[in-house]
């Protein structure tokens, strides 16, 4: 009886907020609504890219302006820290707020404040000593340099192609924590030049095809080019996990490995020039490119592709973790990069993101810097229009040509067509890693066995919640690849769906512990609340749209039969091991008998989905069971003695085994 007590509570507890006079429930409204009625009102479409699911508006109608649908949006979206983003004349695309990204126009008004504060070098120098100072402070990247191991690499053997070299590395910086990549050589002797170049977050990370040819062909052309792993990703995750990419400690550990690998090969490749250092990323890659020329000064040419802007940070913790555009008051990374004036800079950009508003906003910015010390040549800006976010032959043309002008590298061996593409095993430098078999042969790769204790470099409650975030997403990747979809876009569809229900249903138990139902005593059985049941009725509290909105989301693009596969991922197949049970235990089970089963199995089943641990889906069950026992009894069965002659029957059988 006891398991019918959240129900019953909950029937109990819903007709008094529908009681509630409108004036002290402050005129609430579900948010969804409220948004729905703006569309209609205004004739506008709005594209969400926020949940509403659960969320009320107080003094919903009174924030409508009907004279203005963005002044309304501004005051009904206000109180959940939501904005919106005007796309074109009817669309508005609302979602959360985001630290790190603004609009152009933002970015315009934050740059005409910047450059007041400088009217001739000698004032944007103190400022530059300032910002300096202060992003390496608030970064804490000293803290980690001053904590890094003596260089331990790890090299494998240098595979030979044409004209360039390719040898993997593994570099101990902190102790037991490893940066791996690969150092691209060209095939000729005498001074070279060194590009470091920091992965962004393109799929295949420094593995991937057109990362592989721009090392390859600028070493071709006579440069070093080293590439390294994102914290988190490629062989970092083997070591501590793809969550660790998606915290702060990402940001000042990846700047970091950028340090300490530059280190690395000038104290030991005596053939490169010092004079010819640059640094070159895209996207996620070109701000760690910015960050990593303003903390030190012996890059000597910089190109960031696709990132630069005054109004975005960069949307990964790994480029806006840490407060480092608070450094001076309030900065951007357009006036970190201008840091490097007055020395060699490409800012590559297109009309597909972010960087659209480079030639007109960002690149004049520049030159104005790079004005103060007469070297506006310097500065470059390759716009393509008509491009996307992405490293394509355009970009690396640009790039091509910026360091063969700029470190006088030979244009003549320029040709992607003679680069090797290795498979990404062949960049490993741990082999054996990705099977968690490390070689017993080699000693040199045992010490990444010893993955440091994560909570020495970042948050570890963050870490374990991210951790938890990647195991869901994990899950819900499994589970649609099961399905056998062939669209990709139903596919991404189907999976973020799973993964934000079941971070609902996570949260919701997290923050709803059993201690927020107070103790009492069960009114059916006298005996107090147990834990389960206090769990239950806070978790039976969830709003219900949480799961509509799977429920609906499933059935949008997924057959009734695929949908019910999915359902019993979440209750990991109870429908049909309870149901052969039933029919285990009824002699003679009619049609009429097991359709009646089959349905109140279901029907537990699409409400289990709503809870958290197995004590509580099985708790669920429990419930529908009992209808189901019901149902036999009503109907001539007596499903207490079919139950003790079916426990009966399979002891006299186990104990005819053990005698044969």
């Amino acid at each position: 009886m006891k398991r019918l007590i959240f129900p019953l509570l909950l029937a109990v507890a819903l007709p008094l907020e529908a009681q509630t006079p409108v004036y002290e429930n402050q005129f609430t409204r579900p948010l969804g609504d409220v948004l729905s009625d703006i569309q209609t009102r205004f004739g506008v479409r709005l594209k969400f890219d926020i949940d509403t699911v659960g969320k009320r508006l107080p003094y919903a109608d009174f924030r409508i302006r009907p004279y203005s649908v963005e002044e309304s949006l501004t005051n009904v979206l206000a109180p959940f820290d939501y904005k919106f983003v005007k796309q074109n004349e009817n669309l508005y695309k609302l979602k959360a707020y985001e630290y790190p990204r603004r609009t152009d126009s933002d970015g315009e008004k934050l740059l005409a404040y910047l450059s007041t504060l400088y009217a001739d070098k000698q004032a944007w120098e103190q400022r530059a000593t300032v910002l300096r100072a202060e992003v390496r402070q608030r970064l804490g990247v000293d803290t980690l340099l001053n904590a890094c191991v003596p260089a331990r690499p790890i090299l494998s053997k240098v595979r030979k192609f044409d004209g360039y070299t390719v040898q993997n590395f593994a570099l101990e910086t902190l102790p037991g924590l490893y940066v791996c990549g690969s150092i691209y050589a060209p095939r000729t002797k005498g001074k070279q030049a060194l590009i470091i170049c920091p992965n962004g977050h393109f799929g295949g990370g420094r593995y991937r095809e057109d990362q592989q040819q721009r090392m390859a062909t600028l070493a071709r052309m006579g440069a070093i080019c080293v590439d390294y792993d994102l914290f988190g990703w490629g062989e970092s995750a083997f070591q501590v996990g793809s969550a660790a990419h998606r915290s702060s400690a990402a940001h000042v550990i990846q700047a970091m490995n950028g340090l300490a690998i530059l280190d690395y090969l000038l104290a030991t490749h005596k053939e490169i020039d010092p004079k010819r250092v640059g640094v070159n990323g895209g996207s996620g890659g070109g701000t760690q490119a910015v960050l990593l020329s303003v903390l030190d000064n012996r890059f000597t040419a910089l190109a960031p592709v696709v990132s630069l802007a005054s109004h975005f940070d960069g949307g990964c913790p790994c480029e806006s973790g840490l407060p480092i555009q608070l450094a001076g008051g309030g900065t951007c990374n357009a006036e970190l990069a201008a840091l490097f004036a007055p020395r060699p800079q490409l800012i590559v950009s297109d009309g597909g993101d972010w960087t659209a508003s480079v030639p007109t906003l960002e690149f004049p910015y520049l030159q104005r810097v790079y004005g103060f010390y007469g070297a506006t040549d310097k500065l470059t800006n390759v716009h393509l229009p008509k491009e996307k976010h992405d490293f394509g032959p355009n970009k690396r043309q640009a790039v091509y040509d910026f360091f063969a002008s700029t470190f006088q590298l030979n244009k003549k061996m320029l040709d992607e067509s003679k680069v090797t593409i290795e498979p990404e095993e062949a960049l490993y430098s741990f082999p054996l890693v990705k099977d968690s078999k490390l070689s017993s042969r080699d000693a040199s790769m045992r010490p990444l066995q010893q993955t440091p204790d994560l909570a020495k470099y970042f948050d570890k409650e963050r870490y374990a919640q991210l951790n938890s975030d990647a195991s869901i997403e994990k899950k819900a990747t499994e589970w649609v690849a099961s399905l056998g979809l062939t669209n990709e876009k139903d596919v991404g569809f189907v999976v973020t769906l799973i993964y934000n229900h079941l971070r609902k249903v996570r949260d919701w138990h997290n923050d709803h512990p059993y201690t927020t139902v107070p103790e009492g005593i069960n009114p059916l059985t006298g005996k107090p609340l147990s834990k389960l049941d206090r769990e239950m009725i806070a978790d039976s509290a969830m709003p219900r749209e949480v799961h509509e909105k799977l429920m609906s989301g499933l059935r949008r693009v997924l057959t009734e039969e695929q949908v019910e596969q999915v359902l019993d991922k979440y209750t990991v197949g109870k429908v049909a091991f309870t149901l052969k049970g039933y029919q285990a235990i009824v002699p003679n089970i009619t049609p009429k008998e097991e359709a009646y089963i089959l349905e109140q199995l279901k029907l537990a089943r699409e409400q289990a989905i709503d809870y958290k641990s197995m004590k509580q889906i099985s708790a669920i069950f429990e419930i529908y069971k009992t209808n189901c026992e019901q149902y036999l009894n009503n109907n001539g069965r007596n499903w207490r003695q079919m139950f003790k002659d079916y426990v009966n029957k399979r002891k006299a059988e186990k104990e005819a085994e053990q005698k044969n």
